[in-house]
């Protein structure tokens, strides 16, 4: 007999419920379990529906996240050619900078606005810290392909690497909250009365 009650993996499912509206929270998770349970894992097990249920959380985080991705991947792309000192760097790391700062707190603010969630701005501002990251190292390898070695011919450069990670998703998280607290306290008026 085949099991149909299984669940998808728990931190997807919270995950998934952290970026979307309360409006859409019931029928969009409750139509990927009916298709997980109904469809998948009788066909691909439990491992394979998971897999399955994971990517569909991640595309529907994606649709959320992307515009703020593509504006930290289009200041990485531009940044480079430009002048030293023109975007001014909290501190000399990749991701920290003044135009990382809006871009976080632009969306903390749209996260908030979106769900009105505090979670979902914080989630949101730092999976664009989290995913702008690999991108500044992407871009310079690809300026320098002997960046590429670097790791494994001098291992503290990982740990210098993942320090810098560090700092630039604490950098977004922190900023994402600043952003969420104004997305979430900065409703307009009539959104207040009718919550009332």
């Amino acid at each position: 007999m085949i099991d149909t009650h299984g669940n998808p993996p728990r931190w997807a499912q919270v995950f998934l419920r952290t970026v979307l509206r309360p409006s859409d929270i019931d029928s969009v998770t409750g139509d990927l379990i009916e298709e997980y349970r109904e469809a998948k894992y009788p066909s691909l097990g439990r491992l394979g529906a998971d897999a399955w249920y994971v990517r569909q959380a991640l595309s529907i985080v994606w649709r959320v996240v992307w515009p703020f991705v593509v504006a930290t991947v289009a200041l990485r792309l531009l940044s480079f050619p430009l002048p030293r000192g023109w975007n001014p760097s909290v501190v000399p790391a990749p991701g920290v900078s003044l135009l990382d700062a809006f871009i976080f707190l632009r969306a903390g603010y749209f996260g908030a606005r979106r769900t009105g969630r505090l979670v979902s701005g914080v989630v949101i501002a730092s999976l664009t810290s989290v995913v702008g990251f690999p991108i500044f190292f992407i871009y310079a390898a690809m300026r320098d392909p002997s960046l590429l070695r670097a790791p494994v011919e001098k291992p503290f450069i990982a740990m210098i690497v993942l320090t810098l990670l560090v700092i630039a998703a604490g950098f977004g998280m922190a900023l994402g909250t600043l952003g969420t607290a104004g997305g979430r306290w900065l409703a307009p008026t009539s959104r207040r009365i009718r919550a009332q």
